[in-house]
């Protein structure tokens, strides 16, 4: 089983779909052993693919291609931390990290998955804070991300989906649109909802937790959420926003 995983390590996740087929989930049920390996295995293999993706605009990011550089180090307030994502330069230091959350299973007693989110957002608000009181220009990605049917267990009242809970929680965490802005929040903080089984197996969408009105009992409609490109697009944006601003002229 070792050797198989090492296999499928070895291809590379171009596409969300090679991370699902890197790490197959665990039975209901499995020892927990099983599951916080799976864990492990699937929260690496995200931040290699994620770093995939800005590859293009940010040479050099770690984790290399490959999955080389996982957790690299980045100085914080507190000495170095490790960074799922890490994009640093000498020039900048640390110039863009995307920090990663990753929920793969409802609670078995609740069937919701909203169990970890405060120590997760606790997590975040430190990991937040102490990287920004170095490096005040540091821009900070949070991504937290949920299987589809997180949208799926509204039971009526005024408690949302699992999802909507989570954006109501998580955007507490964005928004820092300034290097002089609160230390303890990320410039940007997603939602990235997937599907690891069935006819749609490998979809995966981004919901911008700062998007007005999120729905509360059902699923974003496609209009609702960013793809791929998407999401990239808008980490590029909140980039040059901080280092290279553009700028606007008036008209003639």
């Amino acid at each position: 089983m070792a050797s198989e995983q090492m296999a499928l390590n070895e291809k590379p996740l171009g596409a969300f779909i090679d991370v699902l087929a890197a790490n197959p989930r665990p039975p209901q049920g499995a020892p927990q052993g099983e599951r916080i390996a799976y864990a492990t295995r699937f929260a690496n293999d995200m931040a290699t693919f994620i770093a995939n993706q800005l590859r293009g605009e940010f040479d050099g990011i770690l984790p290399t291609p490959d999955g080389k550089g996982q957790e690299s180090r980045a100085r914080t307030a507190k000495g170095f931390k490790r960074l799922d994502v890490n994009y640093s330069t000498p020039q900048l230091g640390l110039g863009l990290g995307v920090s990663l959350k990753h929920i793969q299973a409802a609670d078995g007693k609740s069937s919701r998955y909203t169990k970890n989110y405060s120590r997760n957002d606790a997590e975040l608000r430190a990991e937040a804070m102490d990287y920004h009181q170095r490096q005040p220009y540091a821009v900070l990605i949070g991504l937290l991300l949920l299987p589809y049917d997180a949208c799926d267990d509204y039971k009526g009242g005024h408690d949302p989906s699992s999802f909507g809970a989570a954006v109501r929680t998580f955007r507490n965490r964005a928004g820092r649109a300034r290097p002089d802005g609160p230390l303890d929040l990320f410039e940007k903080f997603f939602i990235g909802l997937y599907e690891h089984e069935g006819p749609e197996m490998g979809r995966l969408d981004f919901y911008d937790v700062e998007r007005p009105a999120p729905p509360a009992k059902r699923r974003p409609a496609e209009d609702e959420l960013l793809t791929l490109d998407g999401f990239v697009g808008s980490v590029v944006r909140a980039y040059d926003a901080r280092n290279n601003p553009p700028m606007v002229w008036a008209d003639m």
